[in-house]
């Protein structure tokens, strides 16, 4: 069952990173294609009633889901009584939309918003209505079935997008392309899975008794983001929040892109194997170890490499933006130690831990702000402070992982202590490459750092990983797995399930 369970998560894993690679690749794409078309104008318009609306769902993020996953003898009361409050909900969304639109076009001074909201609102309410019934593909790991879903919503929105921006030249392209990947969702979610949700209430209150301990999480997620802008554009201007901004993209991007779909495809598997904690033990530190394995070289690649990335991709006026990088480079790399933690909690049936780990880190957070709010610092040591607060919990998620699952220091060192130093030896490449070179100060000499930087990471990262894990006798981690995962690729496709 285990073995079954693993390989099914692994690639699960690889259909989600892959998802995520592709869906990153169609979006570079139409980005290009609509900066032809469109004025910055447009997807300012747009980006402001976008605002409006991630404010509004972030109330809406129960984690039904999660919940149903994780509960094995779920019954069509519960999925009625998820889809019952997911529906409610939408309700509310679109109607506190059409509430804000007019004061919101007032204060940007925007009359065009209220249209936009007006119209988002409705995409809101018809998204209310998707089937519950497709969370069973990732409940029974069938992440080819996801798969699909999720890539023909984001060819769809592709192709709607550049068909009505060649067409209208205004800002109604992107409304339409959100509105086609939100409707065509829907009706892909009943066509693709055959259950029908009705109106039911009888199970909403067990629902709520997992789910408000996410929506919690998920408040508090958006705090902790969105604390430290705030802060920026109050106390210090926009043009250091903008710095802040572009900054924390590019330095968590290759761990978020890596992380967040490896643990979609993570947490039905768990869900399968909860009821044996010596299973799930196993998995749980297998999978702590691929994560470090693949995105903690990722995190100190772009650290290492924030001034000639900057140099050539952002230019001249972004160079403030080379510390900030790399400070936030650093969050993004520790963020593997703690990637897999809130899923333990939850298929444990305690996500109020996780609830409390991310108030702690909100508390730490906003406390190191205020201080340095009180000293006059800047934008940097903002940025140490969210470094500063994400590691301060991270040993407190290691203690109560290792009290939930029973394992010690050695356990998880024993599966990561490869992945670490080959890091370091990367890191170590890198430092060696970069003194024997004259630094970067044009957008030519960062191109060719950067051409010579990235060949280099990458194979001593591989060369001195596989090293290792020869010389430790080959034993079971997560270099096996991706090996075999490679070679079962290489061999024959694997069927959409």
């Amino acid at each position: 069952m285990q073995q079954q369970v693993g390989t099914a998560m692994t690639k699960g894993a690889a259909w989600m990173v892959g998802l995520k690679l592709l869906e990153r690749s169609i979006g570079f794409i139409s980005t290009l294609v609509l900066a032809r078309l469109l004025l910055p104008e447009d997807f300012g318009l747009v980006a402001m009633a976008m605002a409006l609306l991630a404010f509004v769902e972030i109330g809406g993020q129960f984690g039904f889901d999660l919940a149903l996953i994780s509960k094995r003898d779920a019954t069509r009361a519960h999925y009625d009584s998820a889809w019952t409050l997911q529906f409610g909900y939408g309700a509310v969304s679109a109607l506190l939309l059409l509430a804000l639109a007019w004061p919101l076009s007032l204060y940007f001074k925007e009359p065009r918003l209220v249209a936009i909201i007006v119209a988002l609102a409705l995409i809101s309410l018809a998204q209310s209505t998707e089937n519950i019934g497709i969370i069973d593909f990732r409940k029974e790991l069938k992440f080819g079935r996801d798969f699909q879903l999720l890539l023909t919503k984001k060819l769809v929105s592709f192709t709607i997008t550049l068909a009505l921006a060649y067409t209208f030249r205004n800002y109604w392209a992107l409304v339409g392309g959100y509105a086609a990947s939100r409707v065509s969702g829907v009706l892909l979610s009943y066509k693709l899975h055959p259950y029908r949700p009705r109106f039911d209430t009888s199970e909403i209150r067990n629902l709520f008794r997992f789910s408000r301990w996410i929506l919690l999480r998920s408040l508090l997620d958006f705090f902790i983001e969105r604390c430290p802008e705030f802060l920026i554009g109050r106390v210090l201007n926009a043009n250091q929040l903008g710095l802040y901004r572009v900054s924390r993209e590019i330095a968590t991007l290759p761990t978020t892109e890596l992380i967040f779909p490896i643990m979609r495809a993570v947490f039905p598997g768990y869900s399968a194997i909860a009821h044996d904690r010596a299973a799930l033990t196993r998995s749980f530190l297998q999978v702590q170890a691929t994560i470090v394995m693949v995105a903690l070289p990722a995190g100190l690649g772009i650290a290492m490499l924030a001034d000639p990335i900057v140099r050539l991709l952002l230019g001249p006026n972004w160079l403030p933006s080379i510390p900030l990088i790399q400070v936030l480079g650093l969050y993004g790399a520790v963020t593997v130690f703690q990637a897999t933690n809130f899923s333990i909690f939850n298929v444990l049936g305690i996500p109020r831990w996780g609830a409390a780990l991310k108030a702690v880190e909100a508390v730490t957070l906003l406390a190191l702000l205020g201080l340095l709010v009180w000293l006059e610092q800047g934008l940097l040591a903002m940025a140490w402070a969210v470094f500063a607060a994400h590691a301060l919990v991270i040993p407190i998620g290691v203690a109560l992982i290792q009290r939930l699952l029973k394992i010690g220091f050695w356990d998880r060192f024993r599966l990561a202590w490869r992945p670490v130093l080959a890091s370091g030896i990367m890191l170590a490449a890198l430092a060696l490459l970069q003194q024997h070179r004259s630094a970067a100060v044009d957008a030519p000499s960062a191109s060719l750092e950067l051409l010579l930087s990235i060949p280099l990471g990458a194979a001593s990262y591989v060369g001195s990983l596989l090293l290792l894990w020869r010389l430790a006798g080959c034993p079971e981690g997560p270099e096996q797995t991706i090996l075999g995962l490679i070679r079962r690729r290489l061999g024959r496709p694997a069927p959409i399930q």
